[in-house]
């Protein structure tokens, strides 16, 4: 699946059809608290990391801090901006030698561990078709997640003592498709989105879905899904980097409008 690039310019250069009076802040403080699985390659400069997130580390969910959006949404177009932030936690003892930072952490060796998640996007979104009850346009963005991982880690048999800190940032540009509708005079609103990158074997897809209820004109409900999945195969964009990452879970909060 590839999206390309000349038939998405000229949907955006269409006028947007039935244009409408209706426009929109919204402001949102919700909570999401998705899963995190993968693994994390990467053996290039003098700060190597090779370690996976489950089998090595045992990484669950601990705890998630309030997250908030502020958005605009118009008869023409709409923008988002977001942040949100999850911690998980894990205590293994690892079957295999691990590293973090240069710093190995050899088999049986039992590791604590947690790792931060911060999440920033900007996401515009052009609604190249428009009736009243309905649109279809086009996304264009981007979006940061910063993992910081921490370990600490015991030698069974030397009783040493181990500790490492590891930072990475993966920058992901938004391009894909998005759907939206109004209902109930405008009570309900929902919105789906599908963003696609691919380049040489390595792909990123991000589905998620939107939908909110205002039983007062000003103040409603928000519940959400959304998911991520990174995959970045040894020897697809560089030999020193094998990634396979899944983020995906769903989320609730509440939604200002005026």
């Amino acid at each position: 699946m590839r999206f390309i690039l000349v038939p998405l310019v000229l949907l955006a250069a269409l006028p947007a059809h039935s244009q409408g009076a209706e426009r929109h802040w919204y402001f949102d403080v919700h909570r999401y608290a998705p899963s995190f699985e993968g693994h994390y390659v990467d053996t290039s400069g003098n700060n190597p990391v090779d370690v996976d997130l489950g089998r090595d580390l045992g990484l669950k969910k601990d705890s998630t801090k309030i997250g908030f959006g502020l958005e605009y949404q118009g008869p023409r177009f709409g923008v988002e901006l977001s942040r949100d932030e999850q911690d998980y936690k894990g205590l293994n003892r690892v079957a295999r030698t691990i590293n973090i930072n240069g710093t190995d952490f050899n088999a049986n060796t039992l590791v604590s561990s947690s790792l931060k998640a911060t999440t920033n996007t900007f996401n515009w979104t052009i609604r190249a078709f428009k009736r009243p009850q309905y649109w279809i346009g086009i996304d264009l963005g981007a979006r940061a997640t910063q993992l910081e991982i921490a370990a600490n880690g015991t030698e069974l048999v030397t009783q040493a003592n181990l500790s490492a800190s590891y930072k990475a940032t993966l920058p992901v540009p938004q391009l894909g498709l998005a759907a939206g509708f109004v209902a109930l005079d405008s009570r309900l609103v929902g919105r789906a989105y599908l963003h696609y990158l691919g380049f040489k074997g390595a792909s990123y897809t991000h589905p998620g879905a939107d939908l909110r209820f205002f039983p007062i004109s000003w103040l409603g409900v928000r519940v959400f899904t959304d998911a991520e999945h990174f995959k970045v195969p040894k020897g697809s964009v560089k030999d020193t980097l094998d990634i396979a990452l899944d983020r995906s879970g769903t989320g609730a909060g509440i939604v200002a409008r005026w």
